[in-house]
């Protein structure tokens, strides 16, 4: 006799399994995680161009302005040959120094301002371990080349308040240490009059925001630290502190030779019409001097900025793709070079787009 039970009768479901079924998927979780991957990459490469930049920024300008003090040299060395007429075929910074220390200051021609960009002359200073061609004028693009002069005050050597600007950390930085001169430094300036002495001045306190032992700093609108003071000397300016441009600091000095004589006239233009050089004419009076005429970024770079990176995007994409069709690392191995190749370029339009300190 077969004995059944109610739950027997009405248990028409599947017969049961002393193995319970796997939980689903959590996809969502997956998924979640895939995006938060991505994001992570990205901040990686970002972090990565970013740092790449910022070594661009203090070590690759520094051979941009190398390789353009070099340039200058050799021009400095052969426009000052020609106009001299120096016959023993000098070939260093060094003979030529030797050279125009030996000039009569007294009797030296009077050097009228050159167009912008040329080599003016060479600048020392033992104290900070500096010695530069300086260019005409103080723009964005004179100052990727070494110091260069302010227009519209004389030029190192002559009567009255002669202005140089330099960069503190980027393009060689030639004023990084101007904060560690003390009164009594010496400068020495070179020009095609001469060499000329200058000892740090003792800081002016008047109008300044800090005051160190052979420096003063300023606001950026404070340009009557190139005015004519009654005196001769010298005045070099850069941003300060290091990696901003809040201020200016200012280093002073006193010519202790005499003055060399200043051009009386207007040289001839005998490039006019060429196009190819902005000659820089003005005097002290007609020109606004301006400590922040080497800051201003370039807005002309934003397409080339924007098409350079573009460029570097797509290298990457093709590379990846590549990469994953065929053989990883020796994709990115092949790529390599373009992509530093164009990165380069890229960091060019960029820090033409940033200012400059």
């Amino acid at each position: 006799m077969t004995v059944t039970t109610p739950d027997a009768e009405h248990d028409d479901g599947p017969p049961r399994s002393d193995h319970a079924a796997p939980p689903p998927a959590p996809a969502r979780k997956v998924s979640l995680a895939r995006v938060l991957g991505w994001i992570g990459k990205t901040l990686i490469w970002l972090g990565a161009l970013i740092l790449l930049f910022v070594v661009y920024q203090l070590w690759g300008t520094g051979l941009e302005e190398a390789r353009a003090q070099d340039s200058l040299e050799e021009e400095l060395i052969e426009d000052l040959s020609t106009d001299l007429g120096i016959e023993e075929g000098l070939e260093s910074i060094d003979e030529l120094t030797e050279w125009l220390s030996g000039l009569a200051i007294e009797t030296a021609p009077a050097t009228a301002t050159q167009p912008l960009d040329s080599p003016m002359g060479i600048i020392s200073i033992p104290r900070i371990g500096l010695e530069k061609v300086f260019v005409e004028g103080t723009g964005t693009e004179q100052l990727k080349k070494g110091p260069g002069h302010y227009v519209g005050t004389p030029l190192p050597g002559q009567a009255g308040n002669a202005g140089i600007a330099g960069h503190r950390t980027t393009y060689g930085a030639p004023f990084n240490r101007i904060d560690e001169l003390l009164p009594g430094d010496e400068i020495t300036v070179w020009t095609g009059q001469g060499g000329f002495r200058y000892q740090v001045m003792p800081p002016q306190t008047a109008g300044a925001i800090e005051v160190g032992a052979g420096y003063w700093t300023v606001r950026p609108d404070q340009a009557e630290v190139l005015e004519d003071y009654g005196d001769n000397r010298i005045t070099l300016t850069a941003c300060h502190p290091k990696y901003s441009a809040d201020q200016r600091i200012v280093v002073a000095a006193e010519l202790v030779d005499t003055p060399a004589p200043a051009p009386t006239e207007e040289p001839a233009d005998d490039d006019a019409g060429s196009g190819d050089e902005v000659v820089a004419e003005e005097s002290a009076a007609e020109t606004e001097l301006d400590l922040d005429e080497s800051l201003a970024g370039d807005s002309s770079a934003l397409v080339p900025t924007i098409l350079w990176g573009l460029g570097l995007l797509t290298l990457g994409v093709i590379a990846w793709l590549v990469g994953r069709a065929w053989r990883r690392w020796p994709t990115y191995l092949i790529a390599a070079p373009f992509f530093l190749v164009v990165m380069f370029f890229w960091f060019q339009q960029i820090d033409r787009l940033l200012p400059a300190y």
